[in-house]
């Protein structure tokens, strides 16, 4: 694939076919959750969270699309905020009806690949379930227990 990370330049191995080494392969993978988490909680989509994302391929922006669907459809009837961060989302990444429509009917969903599949906790305050490593709600922002 490529011989040097795109991320911070060091030498990868030969048999790797990412385009970035192990370490920056990790940051890249929190950042696209804590951009999931933020655009959940705040309705937004800010230029830097961008260009991260348009470092993932385009299976994981249709992940990120279907898991801020999933999120924001758990409160019933879209919001016009949500339905103008969706639509963004699909603008700026070049996402079609099919593509969509593809991976909602897709069984069974596959998730970014760092992201755990757990239980996770439940908000002290809304009472919705969140992942355990998420330090605030992305439903009602309240700061949650470790």
């Amino acid at each position: 694939m490529t011989e040097y990370c795109q991320e911070c330049g060091k030498k990868l191995s030969d048999s790797s076919e990412s385009f970035y080494c192990k370490e920056c392969d990790k940051l890249l993978d929190k950042k696209f959750d804590e951009i999931e988490v933020n655009v959940a909680i705040y309705k937004e989509l800010k230029d830097k969270e961008i260009e991260t994302l348009n470092k993932f391929e385009k299976e994981d922006i249709i992940d990120f699309y279907s898991n801020m669907y999933k999120k924001f459809k758990e409160d019933g009837e879209l919001k016009k905020d949500e339905v103008r961060i969706l639509n963004k989302i699909k603008s700026i990444f070049n996402l079609t009806d099919k593509d969509i429509k593809i991976k909602k009917s897709a069984a069974p969903e596959k998730k970014h690949s760092n992201i755990k599949k757990d239980n996770g906790l439940k908000c002290s305050k809304c009472g919705k379930q969140v992942k355990k490593e998420f330090k605030l709600c992305p439903y009602c922002g309240a700061k949650l227990k470790e």
